[in-house]
């Protein structure tokens, strides 16, 4: 069995997969103090053993926590059987940009597998801690990235940074008007942040002059999605799943 690590900079989240049938997930906000513990509370209680876990594939995009992740999962699946994203790596696509070793493990699993499923021109767009837009040509070339602010982090922004502006529960409204603070927030929040991914993607879609099929990812994506029209599909667990498949497809290469 399969353990797939996804380790974010807001986030970490887990999943357990035998083949191609998810087995378990989850997602924990926040700093975590101990890793072991963590993965293996998730491991029993997705009902299964720790020693029915032959196998994990680690993303990280948090340098100063890879160490202790990667000797939590050492503890478990041994250090043979870690399988790390690597940007020099072939995964079915191309890293054409100046610095490919600067390129988000999670970025690299995206696109790979949205490539590996379609083999056409492909936006990916992520939302989480940031919101970011990857473009991936028919040709499978990993050409062009885009990041702008998350939606969680311009709220914070607000509330952190404005002594009058209260924190409060982020929650769409079917108007741009508003009579108090906090809907005024959720206007302005909801409306401008929906905005901004449309014009980016609509301005991508204009420089390129091909037809995109568009996938929108990422956990804060659930509070977007329903209301932006952008997107082919919608799966917040896209990179979860492509770790899964690059393991299986790319992982003993």
């Amino acid at each position: 069995m399969l353990l797939t690590v996804d380790l974010g900079n807001t986030s970490t989240k887990l999943g357990l997969f035998d083949k191609d049938v998810q087995k378990g997930f989850i997602c924990v906000d926040g700093a975590i103090d101990n890793y072991r513990s963590l993965i293996l509370s998730f491991i029993y209680k997705s009902n299964q053993r720790e020693d029915a876990i032959d196998k994990a594939i680690l993303s990280c995009v948090v340098p100063h926590a890879y160490n202790s992740i990667f000797d939590a999962l050492a503890g478990i699946v041994g250090e043979e059987n870690i399988v790390d994203i690597n940007p020099y790596k072939d995964y079915g696509i191309k890293l054409v940009m100046p610095s490919p070793q600067d390129t988000g493990d999670d970025l690299i699993v995206m696109c790979s597998y949205a490539y590996n499923l379609y083999h056409r021109e492909l936006l990916i767009v992520s939302m989480g801690t940031a919101s970011v837009i990857c473009h991936v040509n028919k040709n499978g070339e990993f050409q062009h990235c885009i990041i702008a602010p998350g939606f969680s982090k311009i709220a914070e922004t607000l509330w952190k940074n404005a002594a009058q502006l209260p924190e409060f529960e982020l929650k769409h409204t079917d108007t741009y008007l508003a009579d108090n603070t906090v809907d005024a927030m959720n206007v302005g929040i909801y409306n401008g942040y929906i905005g901004m991914l449309r014009s980016l993607v609509e301005g991508i879609r204009n420089e390129i002059g091909e037809d995109l099929y568009i996938i929108g990812c990422g956990g804060l994506g659930k509070m977007i999605a329903p209301y932006l029209d952008i997107f082919d599909e919608y799966d917040p667990d896209f990179v979860t799943k492509g770790l899964n498949y690059i393991c299986q497809r790319y992982g003993n290469d």
